[in-house]
């Protein structure tokens, strides 16, 4: 199911996203405080908000108020709001969210694992994961959406389809990668939509969409109409542009945010139809794909995450 969302991904088009804003510790006390009640699902409950919550508001999104007041909480105890992403983008809707320090990874306020530097600790790979995520993600999330599974049969709803990653923005992006991999391998049927929270400055708290590619890469073909354009990234804000499709040529390769959205305007000016980029994380952090979203804001509406996964051609 990875590979239909990466074709929508592929050939689809979102609204772009508003400008930046500068950075600032996003005040959880200014938004509406939680009125929820619910004694439901209190193994993933937060700030007296539960799964049971999060689900009905999908909903009835009126039927919860105060879910972003108890993420900013999360968010500002683990590493501080002011250490997100500095950049703006979409409205914050209900769902599973997860918290992804320097030192620890947690599902709502429930700690997980320990992180080393923001990397999930040595371990084997789950024997059911395609992608080859660890055992460690694969038990906790496939724990989580079985517990959301039986809510959502209990409330005679749909089990939430969001999935949001609070990162402080030195963590690698390649751990990003890997729990999405583990949270829509887990997830039962289709896998969530994603989205990495970033700080909007007076915007508050917001969100940027992406999308991952299917374990182990794909093939597009002619008919696809995909260019499968592809960011490289590497130390020192280092980039490196190339596509699956056998015109786009030579690789282009430069250094910084403001020469990679100079190029992206030059390609956006010879495949104005494309809407699309693959990021190729590396050795990247969050805040590094975070500037890449934003230099192709105006460009690219679309943007896929991998860890080194290949587009091929034909």
């Amino acid at each position: 199911m990875l590979e239909t969302l990466l074709i929508t991904a592929l050939l689809g088009a979102h609204p772009a996203h508003p400008a930046p804003f500068a950075a600032q510790t996003i005040d959880a006390t200014s938004t509406t405080t939680s009125s929820s009640t619910s004694a439901d699902a209190q193994d993933y409950a937060a700030g007296g908000i539960t799964l049971a919550d999060i689900i009905r508001a999908q909903a009835a999104p009126e039927s919860l108020q105060g879910f972003e007041t108890v993420v900013l909480a999360q968010l500002n105890a683990a590493f501080g709001s002011e250490n997100l992403p500095q950049v703006n983008g979409a409205p914050v809707e209900p769902g599973i969210y997860l918290t992804v320090s320097p030192t620890a990874l947690y599902m709502f306020d429930t700690e997980v694992t320990p992180l080393s530097g923001g990397l999930t600790p040595p371990g084997p790979a789950s024997r059911e994961c395609k992608s080859g995520c660890k055992q460690l993600l694969w038990a906790g999330f496939r724990r989580l959406w079985l517990q959301t599974l039986e809510e959502a049969q209990r409330l005679t709803l749909e089990v939430p389809t969001r999935v949001m990653f609070g990162a402080e923005a030195s963590v690698p992006a390649k751990t990003i990668v890997e729990l999405a991999y583990a949270a829509g391998e887990t997830r039962p049927g289709v896998p969530p939509n994603f989205s990495l929270l970033v700080n909007g400055g007076n915007a508050g708290l917001r969100a940027r969409p992406f999308y991952v590619l299917p374990p182990g890469g794909m093939r597009v073909a002619p008919g696809d109409n995909a260019l499968g354009l592809r960011i490289s990234l590497s130390a020192g804000e280092s980039f490196e542009i190339s596509a699956a499709h056998p015109r786009f040529a030579p690789r282009i390769s430069g250094t910084g945010w403001k020469e990679l959205a100079k190029q992206l305007v030059a390609i956006k000016k010879k495949y104005p139809n494309k809407t699309t980029l693959v990021i190729d994380v590396g050795d990247a952090s969050v805040g590094d794909v975070a500037m890449v979203m934003l230099a192709a804001n105006k460009k690219f509406a679309n943007f896929v995450l991998t860890d080194g996964l290949p587009i091929k051609w034909g």
